[in-house]
């Protein structure tokens, strides 16, 4: 069956093969024996190879080892992941921020402790497909609005029942397209029809904004989005994601899924009410 499937797919030239590289990431690279110019890569600031953030990760490894031990609940939380923590939360002007290991381990584990069986999601027919697997583990209802179609996702809020709970989920920066969500426009409607707004920029930060805080500072927006994600990859690859909220993250210490207690280091963004 298997090699059957896989047979198909190479006759529809659809087979996926790993490319592994011969250097570090940057502008180029080496592959092949060659040296190629790299246009795939996240690390938009080119930081994945930048001296003072290699030297950190070695003073890091030395100090705690590579690795640490055990889950964030039980006892693999280390300094490092709290300074982090502290520091992230800091620059997004929130109460507090939750590291994760990668952006879908934010999106699968945050989306479900947000909303659940019995509330209603509406997310942008592009949004990522992290965030579209943390709707389906919530259990809730799924609908979805055309690509930044706010008359569309209007008529959806019109349509549900009274005090239904609601997540409206977006990307910030589109990491497919390209282009930008209508976050003003949508946090309007979220506060008219009382629904929740959550954003995944996780292309967004570092790159957008006056000072690199991402699509929402870009807009103004910082008091107004209760719940952002966001992706450390655009600085640092290995730090991947972080959660931001706005009150404390006891809450989600104990709600949160499984995909919060790795004990890597890794940084998710979001922020909340």
């Amino acid at each position: 069956m298997f090699r059957r499937r896989l047979t198909q797919l190479a006759d529809r030239s659809l087979m996926r093969r790993l490319s592994p590289l011969e250097s570090g990431t940057g502008p180029t690279i080496h592959y092949a024996g060659r040296e190629v110019i790299l246009l795939s890569s996240n690390d938009y600031l080119g930081l994945a190879t930048h001296p003072e953030v290699i030297r950190a990760a070695i003073h890091a490894t030395e100090q705690y080892g590579a690795g640490s031990g055990a889950s964030r609940l039980v006892s693999g939380t280390l300094p490092p992941h709290t300074r982090l923590e502290t520091s992230l939360a800091t620059f997004k002007g929130t109460e507090a921020a939750l590291l994760f290991g990668a952006g879908y381990l934010a999106n699968i584990g945050v989306i479900p402790n947000l909303i659940g069986q019995g509330g209603l999601i509406l997310a942008d027919r592009l949004c990522h497909a992290s965030l579209i697997d943390g709707c389906r583990l919530s259990r809730a209802d799924l609908r979805v609005f055309r690509h930044r179609d706010c008359a569309h996702l209007e008529s959806l809020l019109k349509r549900r029942s009274a005090n239904r709970p609601t997540l409206i989920i977006t990307e910030g920066l589109f990491s497919m397209d390209g282009d930008l969500a209508p976050l003003s426009d949508l946090v309007s409607l979220a506060e008219r029809y009382e629904a929740t707004l959550y954003v995944d920029d996780a292309h967004g930060t570092g790159i957008m904004g006056p000072t690199g805080r991402g699509t929402i500072e870009q807009f103004g927006l910082e008091q107004r989005i209760p719940f952002h994600m966001w992706s450390l990859h655009g600085w640092a690859q290995r730090l991947d994601s972080v959660f931001d909220q706005r009150n404390p993250s006891v809450y989600f210490h104990n709600r949160s899924s499984t995909s919060h207690r790795g004990g890597s280091f890794g940084c998710d963004r979001g922020h909340s009410t």
